[in-house]
């Protein structure tokens, strides 16, 4: 028992660290026929299997992708810009700032010269609005594993909301 305890205490201690990915586990045999499972055998014991534990799953990129128009120093664009990088979706930024060709191109899309705009797929999203983004993400076929913020109690007034105004472009 003390053994899988320090075998479980040490794969948490690995996983918390982030230096190693993997970790081998041996199972052992002594001369009695007692099989036990540890990093290394004891003294007097063979090998009589191994195995090897992922401790760390990178995720996977998403082949989803979007195109955000922005403008410089926009809030809301920022969010939007962290929303896709949490969720290592591909996201292509158009600067429409001083660009009339970038802004026509809004304009046609989005049907008005507002920052941010998101386009996923056909949909066209403006300003930060999280729960149209997943909405469209998931029926784009993605699957949100990104916790969502706490919500707030009444008495709590420092939380964001999930939709954010939109910056008219001057």
């Amino acid at each position: 028992m003390k053994t899988v305890f320090t075998i479980a205490l040490t794969m948490l201690m690995l996983a918390f660290s982030g230096l190693v990915h993997a970790v081998k586990i041996y199972e052992c045999e002594d001369e009695a026929g007692n099989r036990s499972f540890d990093s290394n055998c004891p003294p007097g014991s063979t090998i009589v299997g191994e195995k090897k534990f992922n401790l760390v799953k990178e995720p996977e990129a998403s082949p989803i992708s979007a195109t955000m128009y922005l403008v410089p120093n926009c809030g809301a664009c920022d969010q939007v810009r962290e929303f896709f990088m949490l969720r290592k979706i591909a996201l292509t930024e158009k600067n429409v700032d001083n660009n009339v060709e970038l802004q026509k191109e809004l304009t046609e899309k989005a049907g008005e010269l507002k920052v941010p705009t998101v386009v996923i797929n056909d949909t066209v999203i403006s300003g930060y609005d999280r729960v149209k983004m997943i909405s469209t993400l998931e029926a784009a076929g993605y699957s949100d594993t990104v916790p969502a913020p706490p919500l707030s109690t009444p008495a709590e007034t420092t939380s964001q909301p999930d939709t954010v105004a939109e910056q008219p472009v001057e």
